[in-house]
């Protein structure tokens, strides 16, 4: 249906950045998800190790209770976990600790030893004790004393072993939390990358469409200013108060070619009225639309030193629906491109029109034997700004671009292109 395509094809363009909106958000929860598995289950294991271990230190502090050798085995061993434990006499004495902020080694045995049998002790033992027992309560919120016995549960108790969490196991517990925030701040990042990338993409195309429209503009209205001028001469060399008097050969010339320049300023507006809009498409041949605008570019080149030919050849294709003014600016501004490019005499341009067998597209392609295009080149040409030409905007090929995939549901590029070996540009449309 006529006017459909256009619409359409930014339909799918919003649903595409919807798409990546939800799939981000998507992505975000399953890592969110998967972390947090994982941290639960590594959350278990350290806590089952840290239960197994206290376990093993409150069953091998028995003998360690008098035997001096046992005792120091079991300081090695507490000092090698990562998790605070205290362990602690009936009368809740601290007698060996770790990772609860006092070294145990500020504290000897004797000094322990000396306060449970009640005799003075310094100062600053006592100090690091009360800090040692201060900590006994919290360990005793997060996980319940094991209790130690002489020989069995139900024989003569002998003290308690109270532990904590190991701080790598707070650290885990975070890793959900800060892996859904380094996401989502990278999401943040690619977001505003893409807005400030889109915000200079527009400020280069607005400064290109104001010199595209002084380009466009200028070629008429220099032609109209010298039609003017040829009619004022004409007026003032006649002797006055005569009848002014032009051949009417000369005169219907003139007017024809002013006729032309006003008809080209007419679809120069009517260009730059459908840019930000959707325009209507009709179903139509495509090769009088690339007809005219090679005649126009032809008229444009033909006194250009050395020389320029442009080639023809059209085939007999499908109607596709488009809109001609935009598909005649798009081709026109292919053209412009290579004739930009040509770099030797004579220059060469060839201008098809044909259908393609396999895809049954319908394709129009403008190729030169210019100085063509490097990789580099090749991959930033469609890009709003980026211009090889020492004047230029780099706005031609970014407009084609827009109109041809925006506009007309087509697709545009570089067929082939290699430094010295000239460039073929090619605008496919379905049918």
């Amino acid at each position: 249906m006529p006017g459909a395509i256009g619409p359409v094809r930014l339909d799918v363009k919003a649903l595409f950045k919807t798409g990546l909106f939800i799939g981000g958000g998507l992505l975000v929860a399953a890592v969110f998800l998967f972390t947090h598995q994982m941290v639960q289950r590594l959350s278990t294991e350290v806590a089952t190790t840290s239960r197994v271990l206290a376990r093993f230190c409150a069953e091998a502090s028995l003998p360690a209770t008098r035997n001096p050798e046992l005792r120091r085995l079991l300081g090695e061993v507490l000092e090698n976990v990562d998790f605070p434990i205290v362990i602690t006499d009936t009368t809740g004495l601290p007698r060996a600790w770790q990772d609860v902020g006092v070294p145990h080694k500020l504290v000897s045995e004797e000094s322990i030893d000396s306060l449970a049998a009640g005799w003075p002790v310094s100062e600053k033992t006592k100090l690091f004790v009360d800090g040692v027992r201060a900590r006994i309560p919290e360990l005793d919120r997060k996980n319940k004393p094991i209790p130690m016995w002489q020989t069995r549960p139900d024989s003569l108790r002998l003290g308690y072993v109270h532990y904590g969490e190991p701080v790598v196991l707070n650290r885990l517990r975070w890793m959900p939390f800060l892996a859904i925030g380094g996401t989502g701040l990278l999401m943040l990042l690619a977001f505003g990358g893409l807005a400030g990338i889109r915000a200079a993409e527009k400020r280069t195309i607005w400064v290109g469409m104001a010199k595209e429209t002084a380009h466009q503009l200028g070629t008429p209205l220099s032609s109209l200013m010298g039609w003017v001028e040829l009619l004022r001469a004409n007026v003032e060399s006649a002797p006055p108060g005569s009848a002014v008097t032009i051949p009417q050969a000369e005169l219907a010339e003139t007017l024809d070619d002013m006729e032309g320049d006003i008809d080209r300023l007419n679809k120069v507006a009517q260009r730059f009225s459908h840019i930000g809009s959707a325009p209507q498409l009709h179903l139509q041949d495509v090769t009088p639309v690339v007809r005219e605008a090679v005649q126009y570019m032809r008229r444009r080149v033909s006194q250009r030193e050395g020389g320029i030919e442009i080639r023809e050849r059209y085939e007999e294709v499908p109607p596709v629906n488009l809109n001609r003014e935009l598909l005649e600016w798009a081709v026109e501004n292919l053209l412009t491109n290579a004739i930009s490019a040509l770099d030797k005499s004579p220059g060469v341009i060839e201008v098809t029109v044909e259908r393609r067998a396999e895809t049954e597209e319908v394709e129009v392609l403008v190729g030169d034997n210019g100085r063509g295009m490097s990789r580099e080149e090749q991959r930033r040409a469609f890009e709003p700004g980026y211009t090889t030409k020492r004047r230029g905007w780099g706005l031609g090929l970014a407009l084609a671009r827009r109109v041809v995939e925006d506009y007309h549901a087509g697709r545009i590029g570089i067929r082939h292109s290699a430094p010295g070996q000239g460039t073929i540009m090619v605008i496919r449309f379905p049918t």
